[in-house]
């Protein structure tokens, strides 16, 4: 990503990608944050020695226009996942899956707290995740539909509120 000229690191742009990164950001130095394909993931978990959350790449969405900006509301994926060994007892698992499934609610408390996104409410399916990736990890994937609270702005030059304008 750091190769990538158009990757929002410093959030200037408002993407999704760099809301979901500061509400992960904001869960403590402790959470990795990963933001890649599972292909990408499953390599960048090699590297992973905690928790972590995983925003998979949106593969699909919808882009909502209105009279005065477009919302963007990405199909997203967002996996909560830890290490564990290899021949792993049930009941060290079952460990590690309740407290992804904490991990998880905190994140969606602070997503709804963080006003980014309409509200996240209501019953949340889950996916359990263990012996899916090349690397060791457990944990629980949720499928959200994020939807913007504020846009990119339709009634000057299209771009986020907050960027510069050269004068």
């Amino acid at each position: 990503m750091e190769g990538n000229p158009t990757y929002d690191k410093d959030g200037r742009l408002a993407t999704v990608e760099a809301k979901v990164r500061k509400v992960a950001e904001s869960l403590g130095k402790d959470i990795r944050y990963l933001f890649y394909n599972w292909a990408q993931a499953n390599v960048e978990l090699d590297k992973v020695a905690g928790p972590a959350i995983i925003y998979v790449l949106p593969a699909s969405g919808s882009l909502d226009f209105t009279w005065r900006e477009v919302l963007d509301r990405p199909d997203s994926q967002l996996a909560f996942v830890a290490p564990t060994d290899f021949d792993f007892e049930g009941s060290k698992n079952d460990g590690i899956i309740e407290a992804m499934k904490r991990l998880c609610i905190r994140f969606i408390k602070a997503l709804n707290d963080s006003g980014y996104f309409e509200e996240i409410d209501g019953e949340q399916r889950y996916q359990v995740l263990y012996d899916h990736l090349d690397h060791n990890v457990t944990g629980i994937v949720i499928e959200l539909s994020l939807k913007e609270v504020e846009g990119v702005n339709l009634c000057q030059e299209p771009r986020r509120r907050g960027d510069e304008v050269d004068e």
